[in-house]
């Protein structure tokens, strides 16, 4: 990327398909402008008709300069075998793993929708603001996210810039949705000029995903949503809209690198592919079933998702980030204070009473009491139950 002296802007050309090139121009580090397959000698007037419109005077020679500097450096060669040289390990690993244990997810959509901040976020445990510079991927990137024996997903996290798109639409498509489990599109809600071809790459994904694995789930992340006024309103209109050529089941979860709906979009997903979720599930709706037990969730320690969970959908985005920032200080605390790791926590409120365990290095128990006034005896039954199904989990999270 070349700076346009005088400017907060950046310019960058890179190659496409047919001796075409990829014009985009950064503001402040921001995609702001992107226009496909130009011929080289329109570079310069789509630049200087950019400029014209946000009313900047910039000398041609100037630009002319800049594009060639540009120029000088694109190499359609260096970027299509990257990237399939890339594709080529990333088959390899998959292909060493057992089938069994590795769930192959998806992660696309177009440029400067927030993937690879979506998954630093949740996996990388990085705070919303040390994502705000967050570098575009280049190319393809691979993440293999293991917890205890529960589900191991491999991510690949796919660069949206137009060059890499027009890469996946030829030679490398088979191999990059093949073997997918899940297809995770994301669409920057704000960049209302591009719903139209966000439309029509969820769909040739999703035709390419089922055409490999006709039960692949499909999940778009409204993401960025809360930067929109009315949020509903947009959500229901882009579900009719991206979903209107597609019979397949499509699950959206509007998100943002704000809040928790990010825990809880991810936390729905991996449960859909952990082939333990439905024993998980059935072990906390029985201890729910006990007449002093509001809901119970099981919290992997180092991410905050819940690998299994009693609450209902909409309650999980706050319940499950209370809880997670509630472990997060108790983990401060015992740091600070140099105790060992804790077994048990009982946490007491004016309205509720809180039972947490520690089942193993990746997980906690908790258990949400009806009330805050129960009775000694009453507590000291469902701590024994606790302690209990914490046995149970354990046992079938290690086999």
């Amino acid at each position: 990327m070349k700076k346009i002296p005088g400017t907060l802007f950046h310019l960058g050309i890179s190659s496409s398909k047919d001796d075409k090139f990829l014009l985009n121009v950064q503001y402040r580090d921001q995609l702001v402008y992107e226009r496909t397959g130009l011929i080289k000698e329109a570079i310069t007037n789509e630049v200087q008709f950019f400029f014209e419109s946000k009313n900047l005077s910039i000398p041609r020679n100037r630009i002319d300069w800049i594009v060639n500097e540009e120029l000088s450096n694109v190499s359609s060669t260096n970027d299509e075998s990257f990237i399939e040289s890339t594709v080529t390990d990333l088959l390899g690993e998959f292909q060493r793993k057992p089938t069994e244990e590795m769930k192959k997810i998806i992660l696309i959509g177009l440029s400067n929708a927030g993937k690879t901040c979506i998954y630093e976020r949740v996996f990388g445990g990085k705070k919303p603001y040390e994502l705000l510079n967050s570098a575009a991927t280049k190319g393809i990137s691979y993440n293999e996210y293991k917890v205890g024996s529960i589900t191991k997903p491999m991510i690949w996290d796919l660069g949206g810039q137009q060059q890499y798109l027009d890469e996946y639409h030829g030679v490398l498509r088979s191999n990059i949705f093949r073997k997918a489990s899940i297809l995770l599109y994301v669409i920057d809600v704000t960049d209302t000029d591009r719903f139209e071809d966000a439309r029509e790459e969820l769909e040739w994904s999703v035709n390419q995903i089922i055409s490999f694995n006709p039960e692949a789930m499909i999940n778009v992340f409204f993401h960025k949503i809360d930067l929109v006024h009315d949020e509903d309103a947009l959500a229901a209109y882009l579900k009719k809209f991206l979903s209107q050529n597609i019979s397949h089941k499509i699950t959206f979860h509007s998100t943002s690198i704000f809040g928790q709906s990010l825990f809880s979009a991810w936390s729905e997903i991996i449960r859909e592919i952990s082939p333990k979720t439905t024993f998980i599930n059935s072990i906390l709706n029985s201890l729910k079933n006990h007449k002093d037990v509001k809901d119970a969730v099981l919290l992997e320690k180092s991410t905050g998702l819940a690998c299994g969970s009693t609450l209902d959908i909409k309650d999980e985005d706050i319940a499950v980030g209370m809880l997670s920032l509630l472990i997060v200080t108790i983990n401060k605390v015992i740091r600070e204070m140099k105790l060992h790791n804790f077994k048990e926590f009982k946490l007491k409120t004016d309205a509720n009473y809180v039972l947490i365990y520690d089942v193993t290095q990746d997980l906690l128990l908790i258990i949400i009491l009806t009330s805050a006034n129960l009775s000694s005896e009453s507590i000291l039954e469902i701590e024994e139950i606790g302690i209990e199904v914490s046995k149970q989990i354990r046992n079938l999270w290690i086999e």
